[in-house]
């Protein structure tokens, strides 16, 4: 009790002094984070409104955006107001000519007004804008999330982190040190990240524009610079084909006064409209076709004589002086905490070489035990297998004056002599593998086990460990990163008496198992006809064993593998003897098998023998 209650209090002490080791480049490391997180956001503000102002500052295609949708707006007001006008005066148009004319108009308006899909106070064209502006916005704000992450794990970073914390360690660390090495992150961040940045805030400027001033790449804009060209041009026909064809009539006194009061009314509004809205058409229409003339070349010029990466920087770059109240602290744990770590250090190294040591001897002893056992089960599977064929001889010399007086007694020799070779095959088997298996086996103990705790303690602290339990998990930790190691080189050191295991199983006992299949269908069956009790008994104690070898197996994990007829063929599992034509077999199944196959779980130790067909 008094060692155990040692232990714990020891562990206890350890986990108090690496906890307060641990929370000290806890702290540090929050405070650097802290820095480089503020120092991002300045970074993100700066570059976020640089993009917005920048933007306003363009001109191109896009300045057309909110003429397009305005002038394609009045005309669809122009027909609104055409056809409620309709509605309201309408009913006066009688005559069948005007009326066919006037109402192939109106129902030319209707369709357009339909495709309009209704009146909006809001331009989708600066909505759209607006949304390429924000999204430009935080397409930055991501890529400049993914560069401050791959800086915190790069390597300079780490370097000057692992500097920091390997001076604490040492307690040689002075607050002006410390200090130094802070300015040092704050550099390298800007080093690393000024130019990374610079290049997102072009790119995110080249990208917004080229979507501003590229027509294709807006549908929405697209769509409505057709539907106002297709606006335009019915507006033409209408003027210049029915409104022409009504005037006619209108002159040679062909409508009635009314509806020479309406027609005159809604053409002269279609009329001015057409000659207004066309014009601004046009004039849209040039600039865009001379303005995307040199659309790149313009776009080239507003994105690399926006900024430098020098002035660019300028933007988001802060004072790097300390917290004043840094000092006191670091100060406090130095004093406190920092001087006292060292005696502790050793003692977390011994504890750690003390805990792998026993987990490379328990290691080596379960491995060592299952290896023994395993080397046993295969043993006593062959043993028992052995049991069974002798238990077949035994019967045959309990009977053996009768069954040679017999006429089948060449067959029911032959059956007993094979058995009883069998069982010596078996047997000579056993021992030559439990020979080999033991001297395999004996040397898993014969490696003495190597430790470097010391040198794994230290660049665990280094890290920064922290956490409840800290000693603890830093053991369980080591021996973890051990695992693996030792998990692969015991599996390279029991290949081989893997290999004699499935040599023996393979070789020999499968072997022997296989071919007394063969004494059951060749010699056995010939036996089965016979007329004297006492050879019908040995065949009925023969089957009987059979069926105990296969529950021999199947208590050992062993299954056999028998293909039926018409079963596909499988080469994992089958091996063809002989391919033959046999009528009412497709190529590829079996038609019959010669010899079981054994596997063990998904391992196939021997493949089944089998006749198929071709």
């Amino acid at each position: 009790m008094t060692k155990k209650n040692g232990k714990n209090s020891s562990l206890a002490r350890e986990n108090t002094i690496f906890g307060k080791w641990a929370g000290l480049v806890a702290l540090l490391d929050r405070f650097v984070l802290a820095r480089e997180e503020d120092f991002f956001r300045r970074v993100k503000t700066a570059v976020g409104m640089k993009i917005t102002d920048d933007f306003g500052d363009s001109t191109g295609l896009s300045t057309y955006d909110a003429e397009i949708f305005d002038c394609y707006t009045n005309i669809m007001q122009v027909y609104r107001q055409v056809v409620d006008h309709h509605l309201k005066e309408g009913n006066v148009v009688t005559t069948l000519e005007v009326k066919g004319i006037w109402g192939g108009i109106y129902e030319l308006l209707m369709s357009r007004l339909m495709l309009y899909e209704g009146e909006t106070e809001i331009n989708p064209i600066d909505a759209e804008k607006k949304g390429i502006v924000a999204q430009s916005v935080a397409d930055a704000f991501e890529h400049m999330g993914e560069v401050v992450k791959e800086y915190r794990g790069s390597d300079i970073r780490g370097e000057i982190l692992y500097d920091l914390r390997k001076s604490l360690l040492k307690s040689e660390l002075t607050f002006d040190d410390m200090e130094k090495i802070f300015i040092d992150i704050t550099t390298a961040f800007e080093d690393n990240c000024d130019e990374q940045f610079y290049s997102i805030y072009r790119r995110a400027l080249e990208t917004k524009l080229v979507n501003l001033n590229n027509l294709e790449l807006r549908q929405q804009l697209s769509n409505f610079n057709s539907l106002l060209k297709e606006e335009i041009e019915i507006l033409r026909q209408i003027i210049v084909v029915q409104a022409m064809a009504l005037e006619k009539i209108i002159w040679d006194g062909g409508a009635t006064p009314e509806e020479t009061t309406f027609l005159e009314d809604v053409l002269g509004v279609l009329r001015e409209t057409y000659q207004r809205e066309g014009q601004t058409s046009g004039r849209i229409n040039r600039a865009f076709m001379e303005i995307a003339l040199n659309h790149k070349e313009n776009l080239g010029k507003v994105t690399i004589d926006a900024e430098s990466p020098e002035e660019f920087a300028e933007f988001y770059n802060g004072e790097t002086a300390m917290p004043p109240d840094l000092a006191v602290i670091f100060e406090n744990f130095k004093t406190t905490r920092l001087e006292k770590y060292k005696p502790f250090a050793e003692s977390l190294a011994n504890a750690l070489d003390e805990r792998l040591g026993d987990f490379h001897k328990k290691l080596a002893t379960q491995r060592a035990y299952f290896a023994k056992k395993t080397s046993w089960q295969v043993g006593q599977m062959a043993t028992e297998c052995c049991d069974a064929f002798a238990e077949i001889v035994n019967h045959f010399e309990d009977g053996k004056e009768h069954l040679l007086a017999q006429e089948e007694k060449g067959i029911i020799k032959g059956v007993a002599e094979t058995v009883s070779i069998k069982i010596d095959s078996i047997k000579d088997g056993i021992g030559q593998f439990a020979e080999e298996a033991s001297e395999i086996i004996e040397s898993f103990s014969a490696d003495e086990v190597v430790v470097c705790g010391e040198s794994f303690v230290t660049e665990r602290l280094l890290e920064g460990a922290s956490g409840a339990k800290v000693v603890k998990e830093i053991l369980d930790e080591f021996v973890a990163t051990q695992q693996e190691d030792a998990e692969k080189s015991w599996t390279k050191r029991e290949e081989p008496l893997n290999k004699k295991v499935l040599a023996f199983k393979r070789d020999n006992l499968f072997f022997e198992l296989s071919t007394f299949e063969e004494i059951l269908h060749y010699s056995v069956s010939r036996l089965r006809e016979s007329l004297d009790v006492q050879i019908l008994e040995f065949v009925v104690e023969i089957d009987k064993q059979y069926k105990n070898l296969e529950q021999i197996l199947a208590r050992h994990g062993i299954e056999k593998i028998v293909p039926v007829a018409h079963e596909p063929f499988n080469a994992k599992e089958h091996e063809v003897l002989m391919a033959e034509v046999q009528e009412g077999f497709k190529k590829g199944e079996i038609i019959k098998t010669m010899n079981s196959g054994y596997r063990r779980g998904e391992q196939v130790i021997t493949r089944a023998n089998v006749i198929a067909a071709r």
